[in-house]
Protein backbone atom coordinates (compact mmCIF):
# COMPACT_ATOMS: atom_id res chain seq x y z
CA UNK A 1 0.00 0.00 0.00
CA UNK A 2 1.27 3.24 -0.79
CA UNK A 3 1.73 5.71 2.02
CA UNK A 4 -0.68 9.45 1.89
CA UNK A 5 1.43 12.03 -0.01
CA UNK A 6 1.82 14.13 3.32
CA UNK A 7 3.34 10.67 4.70
CA UNK A 8 7.16 11.64 6.47
CA UNK A 9 8.15 7.44 5.79
CA UNK A 10 7.87 5.55 2.49
CA UNK A 11 8.77 2.41 2.09
CA UNK A 12 11.70 3.25 -0.30
CA UNK A 13 13.49 4.49 3.11
CA UNK A 14 13.31 1.85 5.19
CA UNK A 15 17.19 1.38 4.99
CA UNK A 16 17.39 4.68 5.42
CA UNK A 17 18.21 6.72 8.49
CA UNK A 18 14.80 8.39 9.34
CA UNK A 19 16.69 11.89 9.74
CA UNK A 20 18.43 11.48 6.59
CA UNK A 21 15.65 10.92 4.93
CA UNK A 22 13.18 13.74 6.62
CA UNK A 23 16.31 15.66 5.38
CA UNK A 24 16.17 14.98 2.35
CA UNK A 25 12.09 15.51 2.30
CA UNK A 26 12.71 18.99 4.03
CA UNK A 27 15.09 20.05 0.74
CA UNK A 28 12.35 18.44 -1.92
CA UNK A 29 9.64 20.68 -0.44
CA UNK A 30 11.79 23.80 -0.57
CA UNK A 31 13.06 22.86 -4.36
CA UNK A 32 9.25 22.07 -5.12
CA UNK A 33 7.82 25.18 -3.46
CA UNK A 34 10.18 27.39 -5.98
CA UNK A 35 8.42 25.87 -8.84
CA UNK A 36 4.95 26.17 -7.75
CA UNK A 37 4.70 22.52 -5.73
CA UNK A 38 3.51 21.64 -2.72
CA UNK A 39 5.40 18.42 -1.58
CA UNK A 40 2.11 17.44 0.63
CA UNK A 41 0.12 17.31 -2.18
CA UNK A 42 2.69 15.94 -4.34
CA UNK A 43 3.35 11.52 -4.56
CA UNK A 44 6.20 9.92 -4.16
CA UNK A 45 7.34 7.83 -7.05
CA UNK A 46 9.85 4.39 -7.73
CA UNK A 47 13.45 4.76 -7.27
CA UNK A 48 16.37 4.10 -5.11
CA UNK A 49 19.63 6.05 -5.56
CA UNK A 50 17.38 9.43 -5.77
CA UNK A 51 14.09 10.91 -3.92
CA UNK A 52 11.33 11.49 -6.49
CA UNK A 53 7.57 13.79 -5.81
CA UNK A 54 5.47 13.59 -8.68
CA UNK A 55 2.53 16.42 -8.99
CA UNK A 56 1.45 19.71 -9.41
CA UNK A 57 2.36 19.82 -12.69
CA UNK A 58 5.86 18.96 -12.11
CA UNK A 59 8.60 16.13 -11.13
CA UNK A 60 11.55 16.93 -8.23
CA UNK A 61 14.38 14.27 -7.96
CA UNK A 62 16.76 14.72 -5.27
CA UNK A 63 19.72 12.81 -4.77
CA UNK A 64 19.62 11.01 -1.07
CA UNK A 65 23.63 11.98 -0.67
CA UNK A 66 25.40 14.76 -1.03
CA UNK A 67 26.20 14.53 -5.27
CA UNK A 68 25.63 16.47 -8.13
CA UNK A 69 23.33 16.55 -11.22
CA UNK A 70 24.83 18.54 -13.89
CA UNK A 71 26.21 15.92 -16.17
CA UNK A 72 23.01 14.50 -15.91
CA UNK A 73 21.27 17.38 -16.87
CA UNK A 74 23.29 18.40 -19.14
CA UNK A 75 23.02 14.93 -21.01
CA UNK A 76 18.92 15.18 -20.89
CA UNK A 77 18.98 18.39 -22.35
CA UNK A 78 21.36 17.03 -25.50
CA UNK A 79 18.69 14.00 -25.74
CA UNK A 80 16.99 13.71 -29.10
CA UNK A 81 13.33 14.81 -29.00
CA UNK A 82 12.14 11.63 -30.09
CA UNK A 83 13.28 9.99 -26.49
CA UNK A 84 10.65 12.01 -24.90
CA UNK A 85 12.35 12.57 -21.72
CA UNK A 86 10.20 15.26 -19.48
CA UNK A 87 11.10 18.76 -19.83
CA UNK A 88 14.14 20.36 -17.61
CA UNK A 89 12.42 23.09 -15.83
CA UNK A 90 15.74 23.87 -13.65
CA UNK A 91 18.51 21.86 -11.45
CA UNK A 92 20.58 22.87 -8.75
CA UNK A 93 21.93 21.74 -5.62
CA UNK A 94 21.00 22.05 -2.48
CA UNK A 95 22.96 21.42 1.01
CA UNK A 96 25.28 19.35 -1.33
CA UNK A 97 22.39 17.63 -3.01
CA UNK A 98 21.89 17.64 -6.05
CA UNK A 99 18.33 17.82 -7.59
CA UNK A 100 16.20 18.46 -10.90
CA UNK A 101 13.09 19.36 -11.62
CA UNK A 102 11.08 18.78 -14.56
CA UNK A 103 7.71 19.12 -16.08
CA UNK A 104 4.93 16.51 -15.27
CA UNK A 105 3.79 13.67 -17.66
CA UNK A 106 0.75 12.33 -17.96
CA UNK A 107 1.50 8.38 -17.33
CA UNK A 108 2.09 5.76 -14.80
CA UNK A 109 5.45 3.83 -14.07
CA UNK A 110 5.38 0.98 -16.07
CA UNK A 111 6.81 -0.75 -13.09
CA UNK A 112 3.82 -0.58 -10.93
CA UNK A 113 1.60 -0.85 -14.20
CA UNK A 114 3.09 -4.20 -15.24
CA UNK A 115 1.09 -6.64 -13.74
CA UNK A 116 -2.19 -4.55 -14.75
CA UNK A 117 -0.58 -5.31 -18.63
CA UNK A 118 -2.13 -8.06 -20.67
CA UNK A 119 1.12 -10.32 -22.01
CA UNK A 120 0.37 -8.47 -25.50
CA UNK A 121 1.00 -4.81 -23.86
CA UNK A 122 4.02 -6.16 -21.86
CA UNK A 123 5.62 -7.42 -24.59
CA UNK A 124 4.79 -4.16 -26.80
CA UNK A 125 6.53 -2.25 -23.53
CA UNK A 126 9.34 -4.15 -23.83
CA UNK A 127 9.66 -3.70 -27.57
CA UNK A 128 8.84 0.34 -26.95
CA UNK A 129 11.53 0.32 -24.32
CA UNK A 130 13.84 -0.47 -26.46
CA UNK A 131 13.34 1.72 -29.03
CA UNK A 132 13.86 4.52 -26.74
CA UNK A 133 16.89 3.60 -25.78
CA UNK A 134 17.93 2.88 -29.35
CA UNK A 135 17.27 6.16 -30.18
CA UNK A 136 19.88 7.34 -27.43
CA UNK A 137 22.36 4.88 -28.84
CA UNK A 138 22.31 6.07 -32.58
CA UNK A 139 22.80 9.39 -30.92
CA UNK A 140 25.84 8.93 -29.39
CA UNK A 141 28.41 10.77 -31.62
CA UNK A 142 26.80 14.11 -29.82
CA UNK A 143 26.23 12.32 -26.59
CA UNK A 144 29.42 11.10 -25.91
CA UNK A 145 30.67 14.00 -24.20
CA UNK A 146 28.22 13.61 -21.18
CA UNK A 147 29.31 10.52 -19.78
CA UNK A 148 32.06 8.92 -18.55
CA UNK A 149 32.96 4.71 -19.76
CA UNK A 150 31.98 3.48 -16.03
CA UNK A 151 28.89 4.37 -13.33
CA UNK A 152 25.98 2.52 -12.18
CA UNK A 153 26.89 -0.83 -12.54
CA UNK A 154 29.95 -0.63 -14.50
CA UNK A 155 32.80 -0.02 -11.86
CA UNK A 156 35.54 1.90 -13.30
CA UNK A 157 38.68 -0.53 -13.47
CA UNK A 158 38.91 -4.64 -13.16
CA UNK A 159 40.49 -4.02 -9.91
CA UNK A 160 37.34 -2.28 -8.21
CA UNK A 161 34.69 -5.05 -10.49
CA UNK A 162 37.42 -7.62 -8.67
CA UNK A 163 37.06 -6.08 -5.21
CA UNK A 164 33.41 -6.30 -5.52
CA UNK A 165 33.13 -10.70 -6.72
CA UNK A 166 35.66 -10.59 -3.32
CA UNK A 167 33.26 -9.14 -1.37
CA UNK A 168 30.42 -11.28 -2.94
CA UNK A 169 32.39 -14.63 -2.66
CA UNK A 170 33.10 -14.25 0.89
CA UNK A 171 29.05 -13.28 1.76
CA UNK A 172 27.88 -16.34 -0.21
CA UNK A 173 30.78 -18.73 0.48
CA UNK A 174 31.39 -19.68 -2.86
CA UNK A 175 33.82 -22.52 -4.00
CA UNK A 176 36.34 -21.82 -5.16
CA UNK A 177 35.27 -23.40 -8.58
CA UNK A 178 32.95 -20.88 -8.57
CA UNK A 179 34.54 -18.16 -7.24
CA UNK A 180 37.24 -18.71 -10.22
CA UNK A 181 34.36 -18.27 -13.08
CA UNK A 182 33.06 -15.08 -11.18
CA UNK A 183 36.41 -13.79 -11.94
CA UNK A 184 36.87 -15.08 -15.30
CA UNK A 185 33.78 -14.02 -16.61
CA UNK A 186 34.60 -10.31 -15.31
CA UNK A 187 37.85 -10.26 -16.98
CA UNK A 188 36.13 -11.40 -19.94
CA UNK A 189 34.07 -8.57 -19.67
CA UNK A 190 36.74 -5.80 -19.46
CA UNK A 191 38.95 -7.71 -22.16
CA UNK A 192 35.61 -7.38 -24.68
CA UNK A 193 34.34 -3.86 -23.84
CA UNK A 194 37.36 -2.51 -25.80
CA UNK A 195 37.02 -4.44 -28.52
CA UNK A 196 33.30 -3.24 -29.87
CA UNK A 197 31.66 -0.11 -30.46
CA UNK A 198 31.12 2.12 -27.72
CA UNK A 199 27.23 3.70 -27.01
CA UNK A 200 25.83 5.53 -24.66
CA UNK A 201 23.66 3.42 -22.59
CA UNK A 202 21.15 4.54 -20.27
CA UNK A 203 22.70 2.36 -17.69
CA UNK A 204 19.56 1.35 -15.89
CA UNK A 205 16.93 0.34 -18.48
CA UNK A 206 14.22 -0.80 -16.01
CA UNK A 207 10.50 -0.89 -15.87
CA UNK A 208 10.98 1.48 -13.54
CA UNK A 209 12.32 4.54 -15.15
CA UNK A 210 9.44 4.42 -17.92
CA UNK A 211 6.05 5.76 -18.12
CA UNK A 212 3.00 4.03 -19.58
CA UNK A 213 0.13 5.68 -21.29
CA UNK A 214 -1.13 2.68 -23.08
CA UNK A 215 2.58 2.75 -24.24
CA UNK A 216 5.72 3.96 -23.57
CA UNK A 217 5.48 7.46 -23.36
CA UNK A 218 8.79 8.90 -21.50
CA UNK A 219 12.15 6.90 -20.93
CA UNK A 220 13.25 8.95 -17.52
CA UNK A 221 16.49 9.09 -15.05
CA UNK A 222 19.80 8.93 -17.45
CA UNK A 223 21.95 9.07 -13.70
CA UNK A 224 23.73 6.01 -14.51
CA UNK A 225 24.01 6.78 -18.22
CA UNK A 226 27.53 5.40 -19.54
CA UNK A 227 29.74 4.95 -22.30
CA UNK A 228 30.37 1.43 -23.44
CA UNK A 229 28.88 -2.14 -25.22
CA UNK A 230 25.44 -2.22 -25.85
CA UNK A 231 25.24 -5.29 -24.04
CA UNK A 232 24.73 -2.62 -20.73
CA UNK A 233 21.31 -1.81 -21.83
CA UNK A 234 20.46 -5.70 -23.20
CA UNK A 235 21.13 -7.44 -20.21
CA UNK A 236 18.95 -4.86 -18.51
CA UNK A 237 16.13 -5.21 -21.05
CA UNK A 238 16.25 -8.84 -20.44
CA UNK A 239 16.61 -9.16 -16.72
CA UNK A 240 13.60 -6.86 -16.12
CA UNK A 241 11.07 -9.37 -18.76
CA UNK A 242 12.66 -12.46 -17.96
CA UNK A 243 12.71 -12.75 -14.04
CA UNK A 244 10.18 -11.98 -11.70
CA UNK A 245 9.94 -10.09 -7.99
CA UNK A 246 10.95 -13.14 -6.51
CA UNK A 247 14.14 -13.36 -8.67
CA UNK A 248 12.52 -16.76 -10.90
CA UNK A 249 12.95 -17.05 -14.27
CA UNK A 250 9.83 -16.26 -16.49
CA UNK A 251 8.52 -17.66 -19.56
CA UNK A 252 6.45 -14.78 -21.13
CA UNK A 253 5.41 -12.83 -24.57
CA UNK A 254 7.52 -10.11 -22.93
CA UNK A 255 10.62 -12.31 -22.07
CA UNK A 256 10.65 -13.73 -25.49
CA UNK A 257 10.58 -10.06 -27.10
CA UNK A 258 13.49 -9.29 -24.75
CA UNK A 259 15.55 -11.99 -25.90
CA UNK A 260 14.85 -11.72 -29.34
CA UNK A 261 15.89 -7.81 -29.04
CA UNK A 262 19.51 -9.28 -27.44
CA UNK A 263 20.04 -11.75 -30.08
CA UNK A 264 20.03 -9.10 -32.90
CA UNK A 265 21.54 -6.69 -31.15
CA UNK A 266 24.23 -8.71 -29.12
CA UNK A 267 28.20 -8.00 -30.87
CA UNK A 268 28.37 -11.45 -32.96
CA UNK A 269 31.84 -12.19 -31.42
CA UNK A 270 31.77 -10.98 -27.98
CA UNK A 271 28.31 -10.22 -27.43
CA UNK A 272 27.88 -13.75 -25.09
CA UNK A 273 30.73 -12.32 -23.08
CA UNK A 274 29.28 -8.81 -22.86
CA UNK A 275 26.23 -9.80 -21.56
CA UNK A 276 27.32 -12.45 -19.67
CA UNK A 277 29.50 -10.05 -17.77
CA UNK A 278 27.70 -7.22 -17.72
CA UNK A 279 24.54 -9.00 -15.85
CA UNK A 280 27.12 -10.37 -13.28
CA UNK A 281 28.32 -6.66 -12.82
CA UNK A 282 24.89 -5.38 -12.30
CA UNK A 283 24.08 -8.09 -9.62
CA UNK A 284 27.19 -7.82 -7.67
CA UNK A 285 26.25 -4.00 -7.37
CA UNK A 286 23.00 -5.34 -6.54
CA UNK A 287 24.46 -7.57 -3.96
CA UNK A 288 26.67 -5.04 -2.11
CA UNK A 289 23.80 -2.93 -1.76
CA UNK A 290 21.85 -5.82 -0.23
CA UNK A 291 24.77 -6.65 2.10
CA UNK A 292 24.57 -3.12 3.05
CA UNK A 293 21.30 -3.35 3.98
CA UNK A 294 22.06 -6.22 6.23
CA UNK A 295 20.82 -8.98 3.94
CA UNK A 296 16.84 -10.26 3.53
CA UNK A 297 14.85 -12.90 2.11
CA UNK A 298 12.52 -10.69 0.13
CA UNK A 299 15.50 -9.69 -2.21
CA UNK A 300 18.78 -11.89 -2.49
CA UNK A 301 20.93 -11.01 -5.84
CA UNK A 302 22.83 -13.66 -4.64
CA UNK A 303 20.59 -16.00 -6.22
CA UNK A 304 20.71 -14.23 -9.47
CA UNK A 305 24.43 -14.06 -9.31
CA UNK A 306 25.23 -17.62 -8.39
CA UNK A 307 22.61 -18.98 -11.29
CA UNK A 308 24.77 -16.44 -13.80
CA UNK A 309 28.53 -17.92 -12.88
CA UNK A 310 26.97 -21.42 -13.23
CA UNK A 311 27.19 -23.32 -16.51
CA UNK A 312 23.77 -22.49 -18.08
CA UNK A 313 23.55 -19.16 -17.24
CA UNK A 314 21.09 -18.06 -15.59
CA UNK A 315 18.22 -15.35 -16.96
CA UNK A 316 20.62 -15.65 -19.93
CA UNK A 317 20.98 -19.15 -20.75
CA UNK A 318 18.64 -18.76 -24.31
CA UNK A 319 21.05 -16.48 -25.33
CA UNK A 320 24.68 -18.30 -24.47
CA UNK A 321 23.92 -21.44 -25.64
Amino acid sequence: MMPEPGATSHPLDRHRDPSDAAFVRGLAAEVAARYGGELTRMRRANGYSNATWVGDGIAVRIAHTPVGMVREAALVRALPREVAHPEILGEGVAEGHGWIVTAEVHGENLYEAWPTLTPVEQRQAIQQLWARAQIVHDASPSLKTHVAAHGGFVPSTLGDAAASAGRAGAALGLSDTRQSRLHEIIEGYFRAASLVEQVVDHGDLALMNALWDGEVVALLDFEFAVLGPVEIDLCRLVYEACVSVEGEYVDSEAGAAALEIAAHHMDPIHGRALIRGAAVLDQLRDLDIWLTQGGGEDWNPGRLLTDLIDDEGGYLAPLLG
